[in-house]
């Protein structure tokens, strides 16, 4: 590295660069997702009573956060400062601030500042007690979801991210003992996926930035709900069906800048607009999403169940019942091939690759403490040419490590493909009966069983079927070419219409999921969970060399101190369990906590997917889980709840 002292080798670099973030990437040829934004805050002349606590010798007064407002307030040499979050706020130093950029500040937006000023001033009457001693506007660094970038830049070996800070020193002791650890041991303690910056892919350019970095930060004090998504830089990539599904009353939410149907609404379905009211005082807060092109609100958040439920309830039912379909186009996809391609594959999953072409597999690359660092869905589609799926939200970080991992000595080839592929997924009892009408690959287990694949044509078009979902139906994936989807998809419909085939969405897929116990990352699945704690015991070969065996081994000898738990949760009416939850035995005593939930609508209970103290996993326990502050009675059950046998998969 080259500076204007001197020249320095280093083994590792770390960028920690503030507002010149960009800068420093395009050095290394990296488009690091940050750009600063304009943030004013107000400070205050000293108040007299303020003044006289700290001649009292009085500890300094707590920070005030008033979120219905989005301001901050705090105690600040005899007087106050009060730090508005305002909606409007925007980028700065777009390229970089200039070389002698040195606490720079910028004109104040007094009209910005004024809502915001309005309720300090009526929450806080000591606020208008005194006067305005200065309003200071500078830039500070914001990335499109408002977390920090914290963690291997992608692509780059030993370089380092440690950017995007919005909230400064705060985060500093933890993001540096995280990348130490990180840099030294080759992995931290702590799952970091939300400050990952292979969190975000190649689509975060320049003007995603602008529009998704103003909205994070208008945001920073608006009300959280599980539900939530954001409007700005949509829809940015869609699918082909992306139009008909929403004709049919998709409703979309986002993923790694993919539009997904989270839910489907009826024809003509509308919210009234009593449900959404907000109070006179309330600036920022909302509780439902943006309206649809003709107007219509269709969707509210809330942390219980809310208006889509029922509607929900219906897919799983009608997928459950009949057949539906589901766009998963947003799977990460890659083809890892070569002559080295199997060995390859087989050295770095704690799961076999299958000898027999056709076979899928599901297969997790562990770190080196024995946690899972991704799962792939595994498919020799041609020999020597393997097909691995793993999430939507994945792709980049996923990738990153198939491509730090690979052999450099030409034997493996990687090539990504999620922009080249679609998937369908047809699920359901009727799914078997409707591919029948449209190819002349045989269907049956004896021909077709669960958990194989092949390329099949459907109707004009070709495709690969993967007899495998995340439902827990009889169903197949469809993986094809995208320009081809439209095709698929309009003979899927009109092929389907005898059997009342009709779209549900993620929600639907994850309440199914849940009722399989199907674990995902993040959740039941993370670095800081040993494979085994997590329940995948089948997925790990022991015999065979795999990266994180050995610590995985010796941590499953010395005893587990959680595993993967299935509960079913009793009495509840409005809410379910979402992750996090205290999990209590009849004396009060901490037991664990839940990892997921929600209601499963085939065998009609709610649900929580948990980590408990192995002397509480035995099914039939009887414990208690708080969720949104109210006890409620859970029982420890077997494994998937629903079908526990897989018959339905496997009919």
């Amino acid at each position: 590295m080259e500076t204007d002292k001197e020249a320095f080798t280093a083994d590792h670099v770390i960028s920690c660069t503030g507002n010149f973030a960009r800068r420093t990437g395009a050095m290394v040829g990296l488009d690091i997702p940050v750009i600063p934004v304009e943030h004013q805050y107000v400070v205050t002349e000293p108040h007299p009573d303020i003044l006289e606590r700290k001649k009292q010798g009085l500890p300094e007064m707590g920070v005030l956060r008033e979120s219905d407002s989005a301001w901050y307030m705090r105690e600040e040499a005899g007087g106050l400062i009060l730090g508005p979050y305002e909606v409007g706020a925007p980028v700065c130093y777009v390229d970089g601030p200039s070389d002698d950029s040195e606490y720079e500040l910028f004109q104040e937006e007094l009209d910005r500042l004024m809502p915001h000023i309005e309720t300090a001033m009526a929450r806080v009457p000591a606020f208008a007690e005194v006067g305005i001693k200065k309003v200071y506007n500078g830039a500070i660094a914001y990335t499109p979801d408002g977390n920090p970038i914290v963690g291997p830049a992608p692509g780059l070996k030993n370089f380092w991210l440690n950017e995007g800070h919005s909230f400064g020193i705060t985060a500093a002791g933890g993001a540096g003992w995280q990348l130490a650890e990180w840099i030294v041991d080759g992995e931290p303690t702590v799952d970091l996926a939300g400050v990952d910056p292979r969190r975000f892919g190649p689509y975060a350019t320049e003007g995603y930035l602008i529009a998704k970095n103003e909205e994070a930060y208008a945001n920073v004090f608006t009300m959280h709900y599980p539900d939530e998504e954001r409007s700005a830089a949509r829809p940015l990539k869609t699918a082909p069906v992306y139009e008909r599904l929403k004709a049919l009353g998709g409703v979309f939410g986002s993923v790694y800048g993919w539009e997904r149907a989270n839910w489907y609404t009826p024809e003509g379905y509308a919210l009234d607009e009593s449900e959404l009211g907000v109070g006179a005082d309330v600036i920022t807060a909302h509780n439902h999403a943006p309206p649809l092109d003709d107007g219509r609100i269709v969707e509210k958040w809330s942390f219980r169940r809310s208006n889509y439920f029922e509607h929900v309830g219906n897919e799983v039912k009608h997928v459950h019942e009949k057949v539906g379909i589901l766009d998963m186009t947003p799977f990460a996809k890659m083809e890892v091939s070569g002559p080295g391609a199997r060995e390859f594959l087989d050295s770095i999953f704690a799961n076999a690759v299958p000898k027999k072409r056709g076979r899928i597999a599901l297969c997790h690359l562990l770190g080196g403490q024995g946690g899972v660092r991704a799962e792939f869905t595994l498919y020799e589609w041609a020999p020597g040419r393997f097909y691995l799926v793993s999430g939507a939200g994945l792709e980049a970080h996923d990738h990153d490590l198939l491509a730090r991992l690979a052999p450099t000595d030409g034997s493996v080839t990687l090539k990504p493909l999620t922009m080249e592929m679609g998937v369908l997924v047809i699920a359901g009892p009727k799914s078997r009966d409707l591919l029948k009408k449209l190819t002349r690959t045989p269907l049956e287990n004896a021909d077709f069983g669960w958990l194989t694949g092949r390329p099949i044509s459907i109707g004009s078009a070709s495709a690969h079927a993967l007899r495998v979902n995340f439902v827990g139906e009889l169903g197949w994936e469809l993986h094809h070419p995208i320009a081809m989807q439209p095709y698929i998809f309009d003979q899927l419909m009109e092929a389907g219409a005898e059997f009342d085939i009709k779209p549900f969405g993620i929600r639907a897929m994850g309440a199914m999921a849940l009722e399989k116990s199907y674990r995902a990352m993040q959740r039941e699945m993370s670095i800081e969970y040993t494979a085994y704690r997590s329940g995948l015991d089948r997925f790990v070969k022991p015999k065979k060399d795999f990266i994180g065996k050995e610590a995985l081994l010796s941590k499953k000898e010395a005893g587990l101190s959680a595993v993967f738990s299935t509960l079913v949760v009793d009495g509840v009416t409005d809410c379910d369990a979402r992750g996090s939850e205290a999990i209590y035995d009849a004396d009060g005593k901490l037991a664990g906590r839940a990892t997921q939930g929600g209601f499963g609508w085939r065998i009609g209970k709610s649900i929580a997917l948990a980590m408990l103290s192995p002397a509480y996993a035995t099914p039939g326990t009887k414990l208690k889980i708080r969720i949104l502050g109210e006890l409620f009675d859970a029982t420890v059950v077997e494994e998937s709840p629903f079908d526990p046998d897989n018959e339905a998969l496997r009919a």
